[in-house]
């Protein structure tokens, strides 16, 4: 049986060893950018005679990593407003406002803004045709 010497003189250590970069620090050799969770704001307003159906998704290489939906109650005008956390592998979005559908691609490091405009129309009782329209904003 071959025996390579102790642990100390092979150079382990018995902890594990960073990778250094070509400047002698760990970490990734193009900086210390980490793409982390950013929050994010929507921002739904709505009109018409009764509901628009609003959903989004952050996607990642084409497919949905988490959702939400909403419905907005257009009784007249209403706007609705509130925060949610954008996954940091996050690189696509796709909205559905009304009928309306829009998918956007970016680069997870950076900041994201969409907007997308909507309508959709139903079929009520008694010959009530209710008409929505819907905008919804997202920032992060």
């Amino acid at each position: 049986m071959y025996r390579l010497g102790s642990p100390a003189r092979r150079g382990l250590t018995g902890r594990l060893q960073r990778p250094r970069n070509a400047h002698g620090t760990g970490g990734s050799p193009v900086g210390r950018h980490r793409v982390v969770d950013r929050p994010y704001t929507w921002t739904l307003t709505c009109s018409g005679d009764y509901r628009i159906n609003v959903s989004w998704h952050w996607m990642q290489n084409g497919a949905w990593i988490t959702s939400d939906y909403m419905d907005c109650p257009a009784n007249g005008q209403s706007q609705l407003r509130n925060t949610g956390v954008r996954p940091a592998n996050a690189d696509g979005f796709t909205a559905t406002v009304g009928q309306h559908t829009h998918t956007w691609t970016f680069d997870p490091a950076g900041p994201f803004t969409a907007t997308l405009s909507g309508n959709q129309s139903g079929r009520g009782r008694g010959g009530w045709n209710p008409k929505e329209d819907g905008t919804l904003t997202v920032e992060s």
